[in-house]
C-alpha cells in the first residue's frame, strides 16, 4: 500500500510539472529551443498554443542563433558527362539518426540547383508536359515545397542559375535569384536577373536592367555569403558575385599564388566564412585552404599542407598518369566546433572520406569502388544538409 501511494504521488507530481510547463509559454519555448529541428516542426501539430510559438518569426531566428552549427550531413551527387540528372546519396556526419532518407531525395527527375542553410532550389519536368520545366523551393527538414515559376523548353535552355539566399540567424525570410542568358555576342553575354522575396511574396527585375557580362563569368557553382551570391566558372576558374545591396555583378580576384596557375577544387561557406580549396600544382598531394576577407579585398591562407600520407592508407589514390598523379575530388569543407578546426570531405577510388586537418585524422564515410577512368568521367557535387524551421 505504501509503495502504491508513493507511485501515485510521483505520477501526480509529474502531471503537475507537465501542467506548469504547458501554462508557461517562456518555459515551453526554452524546451523547444533545445530540440532538433525535425521534431520541433512535428510538434506544431500538438496544439494551437505550440504551433503559435513555433511559427513566430522571433522563435525561428532565436532557434537558429541557439543552434549555430546544425550541420548533420551532406548530399552527394555524381553526374556522368552523358547523364541528364545526377543521382543523389545522403551521408550522415553523425550525431543524429535518421529512420529514412530525406523525402525530397525521392522526387522523380529532380534537378538540384542550389542549397543554402536548409533551403533547396530544384526543378523537374512539368507533370502535364515534359517540354515545360517547373521550379521549386523546398525546406530540407519539413519537406515542404513551393512552386515558383514555370518555363517552356526554349527558355529552359538559357537558365544559368536558380539560387536561394538565406541566413536564418539574421532573418526568417529568404530571397531567390533567377539568372537567364538572353544572347551571346563575341566575348560577352546578355544576362537578365530576377529576385524573389519571401517577405513580400513577389518577384522583381534587377535594378540594373540587362547585364553585359564577360563570357568567362560562369554559374557552375553558387554560394551565398554576406549578402552576396558568389558564382564560380569551372571551365576557366573565374569568380564573380552578385551584391544584393545594389544589384551589381562584380569580378572577384582569385587567391594569388607563385610558381603557376591555381586550380580551384572547391568553393563553399561554412561557419560564417567563405572558403576556397585549391592548389598551384593541380592534382598533386599539395593543397591550400583560403578564406575570403570580410571586405572581399583578398584571401587569407587557413591551411597549407600535403596529404600524401593519405595514399598510404588508400593506395588506389596513386596513378601512373604524370599529369594527374593523385586521384581525388574535394567535395566539401566544414568548420569544426573548435577554433581553427577544418574538415575536408573528398572522394577517392575507395570511397568518401573526411580528413580533419587539425588532428590529421581521417574517417571513411562511404565505401566505393571507382576506377580511374570512371572518376575522370564523373562530376561530383555536394550540398550541406542543415535543418531549419524556416517556413516556405
Amino acid at each position: 500500500m505504501v509503495s502504491r501511494g508513493r507511485k501515485s504521488s510521483k505520477l501526480l507530481a509529474s502531471s503537475r510539472a507537465a501542467e506548469e510547463v504547458v501554462k508557461s509559454t517562456d518555459l515551453l519555448s526554452e524546451i523547444l529551443l533545445r530540440l532538433p529541428a525535425k521534431p520541433v516542426l512535428k510538434f506544431k501539430l500538438v496544439s494551437k498554443q505550440w504551433c503559435s510559438i513555433i511559427c513566430t518569426l522571433e522563435f525561428t531566428v532565436l532557434y537558429a542563433k541557439r543552434n549555430p552549427n546544425p550541420h548533420l550531413g551532406f548530399m552527394l551527387h555524381a553526374r556522368l558527362d552523358f547523364q541528364p540528372q545526377p543521382r543523389a546519396i545522403f551521408l550522415d556526419l553523425g550525431g543524429y539518426q535518421y529512420d529514412k532518407l530525406p523525402n525530397f531525395l525521392n522526387i522523380s527527375k529532380m534537378e538540384i540547383h542550389h542549397v543554402c542553410n536548409g533551403l533547396l532550389c530544384y526543378s523537374r519536368p512539368h507533370l502535364s508536359s515534359p517540354n515545360i520545366t517547373s521550379y521549386y523551393i523546398c525546406n530540407h527538414s519539413s519537406g515542404q515545397s513551393e512552386f515558383q515559376r514555370v518555363l517552356v523548353s526554349p527558355d529552359n535552355e538559357t537558365v544559368k542559375a536558380f539560387n536561394v539566399a538565406f541566413d536564418p540567424k539574421l532573418s526568417p525570410h529568404y530571397r531567390l535569384v533567377f539568372v537567364r542568358e538572353l544572347s551571346v555576342l563575341d566575348e560577352t553575354r546578355l544576362i537578365k536577373i530576377d529576385i524573389y522575396s519571401s517577405k513580400t511574396k513577389s518577384w522583381r527585375a534587377s535594378r540594373k536592367g540587362i547585364y553585359i557580362l564577360q563570357y568567362d563569368i560562369g554559374f557552375h557553382v553558387s554560394v551565398y555569403w554576406k549578402d552576396a551570391m558568389y558564382w564560380y566558372n569551372e571551365k576557366n576558374q573565374s569568380l564573380a558575385y552578385f551584391d544584393f545591396n545594389d544589384d551589381t555583378v562584380e569580378i572577384l580576384p582569385k587567391p594569388k599564388v607563385t610558381g603557376g596557375t591555381m586550380k580551384c577544387y572547391y568553393l563553399g561557406e561554412s561557419g560564417g566564412h567563405l572558403h576556397l580549396v585549391g592548389a598551384w600544382r593541380p592534382w598533386t598531394s599539395l593543397l591550400t585552404v583560403f578564406e575570403l576577407k570580410e571586405d572581399r579585398s583578398g584571401w587569407n591562407v587557413k591551411y597549407h599542407g600535403d596529404f600524401r600520407a593519405l595514399a598510404n592508407s588508400f593506395p588506389k589514390m596513386l596513378t601512373k598518369n604524370p599529369r594527374r598523379p593523385y586521384m581525388f575530388s574535394v567535395v566539401n569543407l566544414v568548420r569544426g566546433e573548435r577554433e581553427g578546426e577544418l574538415i575536408i570531405v573528398m572522394i577517392i577510388p575507395e570511397g568518401v572520406i573526411s580528413y580533419n586537418i587539425r588532428e590529421r585524422s581521417l574517417k571513411k564515410l562511404l565505401d566505393l569502388a571507382l576506377s580511374e577512368t570512371y572518376m575522370e568521367q564523373l562530376t561530383f557535387r555536394s550540398h550541406q544538409y542543415i535543418e531549419t524551421l524556416a517556413s516556405i
